[in-house]
This record gives C-alpha cells, structure tokens and sequence, in this order.
C-alpha cells in the first residue's frame, strides 16, 4: 500500500510479455485444456466474512483456488508473517506447499483471495514447468495466467486509489490486468464487470477492454 501521490505504474507497458504469456498457455496446455477454465471463481467461493476465524478461511479459499485450477493432490499451507511483499510460497516437489501472507492480510482480507490467486497460480505453472526467464517476466507469466484462466479478476479488484491511499497487488498495471480479463472475457463468453467491488477496478476494466477489441483490428485477426 502507498500514500497519496503514489508510483503506481499505469498504461501497457508489459503489454508484449503479457500477450507472449497468453500465447504460451495456449501452447503448452492446448487450446481445448485452456477452455476448460471457462468459469471463473465465484465470488461466493472468495468472499470472507469479518467474524470468519483468519485461519480457517484462509484454508477455505486456498481450497477454492487449489480446485479451481484442477490440484487435487496440492495441499496449501498457508501463514502470515511480516515481510515485505505481499505474499511468498516455497515451490518444492509436493503434495504440500508453505504460503506465507504478509501480516496486513490479517486487517485486509477481502485481499487475501487475491493474494493466493497468484501464489497458488506460481505452482500450477511450476508443476507445468511453464516458466519465462527472469524474475520480472516469470511474475508478469503468473499474473497473466491468473487472470486469463478464471482466479485473476481478484487481482484487479485490489486495485484501489483515493486521495488517502493506493493499492495494487502483482506486477501488471491495472489496465493490463483489464486487458488481460478482457481477452478472457471475448474468448469465453464470460463478463466480470459484475464482480467489481473497486470503481477503479472497473474503470481499468473498460480500457482493457477497449484495447483487447483493437488487437481484432491488427493481423491476423482483422
């Protein structure tokens, strides 16, 4: 989280590595696996109520995350500590996978979801051993593979700016996130506007959206 005035990065900037990571789930799960994800998780399935106990809904939404992506055999062991970033998860051989939550999740859980869409997502891609060179490019990989297959919207929902404070979760812009969740939205048929709890989330949306319908006027496509 940032104070007022904050560098929170805005526009496309990522937007070749974003497109090249849509590509290459295309090419290592095939087109017919990548549409299995045809619904996203369910709000219901991530929501987390204020008077829940911390650790078992943590437990119940890394659940939700770990059947979402088809992980029957991954167990997620999640904690919290203080640390720097957001969250962390130890890629080992298996079953059992340690994620480690920053300590703020403790008073901002309607991010918690968020955060573990992206970590679980870091070892989906480790057990495809699907990875892309680079600490930089590997984050923006799983951030994109959130998002297009069906957990990701809760990373753009994150997104929050006022004139006190700002948030942003994961390494793309907000506008990358909507573009990325736009080309789902056009591949699958599926809208998560609804699910927006963050106007600017939303905001960000519709400009993704209108620079996913220009890439249907560039070749090969147009």
């Amino acid at each position: 989280m940032a104070g007022p005035g904050s560098d929170i990065e805005h526009g496309f900037p990522h937007l070749e590595t974003v497109r090249g990571a849509i590509t290459a789930l295309y090419k290592r799960l095939s087109y017919d696996t990548v549409h299995t994800f045809g619904l996203s998780v369910p709000p219901v399935d991530v929501a987390f109520d204020d008077d829940e106990d911390l650790h078992l809904g943590v437990q119940r939404v890394a659940r939700a995350m770990v059947q979402h992506l088809r992980l029957p055999d991954a167990r997620m062991i999640v904690g919290f500590r203080e640390m720097q970033h957001a969250a962390n998860v130890e890629l080992a051989a298996g079953p059992e996978y340690f994620i480690e939550l920053n300590d703020r999740f403790k008073n901002h859980r309607r991010d918690i979801g968020a955060a573990l869409a992206h970590e679980v997502m870091h070892v989906y891609l480790h057990r495809l051993d699907l990875a892309f060179p680079g600490t930089r490019d590997n984050e923006i990989l799983t951030d994109t593979a959130a998002a297009y297959l069906g957990a990701g919207w809760l990373l753009l929902d994150a997104y929050r700016e006022d004139s006190l404070s700002s948030q942003k979760l994961g390494y793309l812009t907000p506008e990358e996130y909507g573009y990325v969740l736009a080309k789902r939205a056009l591949a699958f048929d599926e809208d998560p506007a609804p699910w927006f709890t963050s106007p600017q989330a939303y905001e960000a949306y519709v400009t993704g959206l209108a620079r996913a319908r220009r890439d249907e006027q560039r070749p090969a496509l147009a």
